[in-house]
């Protein structure tokens, strides 16, 4: 097992505790209506979402194993956020090729980083950052945490989702800034109702 699998694994098994410890507690469906209920987006946009990340994950395993385990893919109504870092251009390109190539896909945001090291402290440091920024969103009772996906990348945060107002949007960019480690916080928050 490598190492970054050894992180996923460790970074899996925290979070299933963490939520484990949550206030709600349910399983199976149930816990997926719940938390669709408390999106903004519907049902049919979560279920279309997910399916779309599926379909990537499942074409960057077929086509190219090092796109399956170096690049995140978030979803929100059909506009796929692409993170990571590959070793040259050419990987960044078929990443956005492929995913451009998914049924349903609206838009393509291409933040993959290019770089020929991959530091595994710099790796650990971006799951802290992350999993401290999910943690400030789910605390922070003007936020409905539900509606957005973290991802960090050499310290870059990036931000995809849904907000109900551009109060909630600000609040989501600054309190992901307070986190300590954070050099920049790059936003697609859509505004609710508002054209994408």
């Amino acid at each position: 097992m490598s190492i970054k699998s050894l992180f996923i694994t460790i970074y899996i098994i925290l979070i299933s505790i963490w939520i484990t410890n949550c206030a709600q507690i349910a399983t199976g469906t149930a816990v997926k209506m719940v938390t669709v209920n408390q999106e903004d987006r519907s049902i049919g946009e979560f279920v279309d979402d997910a399916i779309i990340k599926t379909v990537i994950k499942n074409a960057y395993f077929d086509q190219n194993e090092i796109l399956f385990f170096d690049i995140d893919v978030e979803v929100s109504q059909a506009r796929v956020l692409l993170t990571g870092t590959v070793e040259n251009i050419d990987l960044k390109i078929e990443a956005t090729r492929i995913a451009w190539g998914v049924n349903g896909v609206q838009t393509v945001i291409n933040e993959i980083q290019v770089s020929n090291s991959d530091n595994i402290l710099n790796y650990a440091d971006d799951l802290v950052i992350s999993t401290k920024v999910k943690g400030k969103l789910i605390l922070n009772e003007n936020i409905n945490s539900l509606n957005y996906s973290v991802e960090t990348v050499n310290k870059l945060v990036y931000i995809i989702g849904i907000a109900s107002n551009q109060d909630e949007r600000d609040l989501v960019v600054d309190t992901a800034k307070e986190v300590f480690g954070v050099q920049e916080v790059i936003d697609y928050i859509t505004i609710k109702n508002d054209e994408i």
